[in-house]
């Protein structure tokens, strides 16, 4: 658990770092380190949600492939 908020601190930092590098006029490579730290956060964040929503529907596949292994073998879907 601390583990994982030292993480969104971290990827927290990082955004606001490139936040910041983006916003305060600056030379090129300043501008690039912006886009890339706040592409990073971006691809983290969104990796995050993913990882989060995916896990959740395999019990759902797991229990429908039990369900259909009792159809094969009685050829009545079970009620639950």
């Amino acid at each position: 658990m601390l583990r994982q908020r030292v993480a969104v601190v971290i990827v927290g930092l990082a955004g606001l770092a490139g936040f910041v590098l983006l916003a305060v006029p600056g030379s090129g490579a300043q501008q690039v380190v912006g886009s890339i730290l706040l592409a990073v956060m971006l691809v983290v964040v969104i990796w995050t949600i993913v990882g989060r929503l995916g896990p959740t529907s395999q019990p759902d596949r797991e229990r429908e492939a039990l369900a259909r292994d009792e159809f094969d073998r009685t050829g009545e879907w079970p009620t639950e």
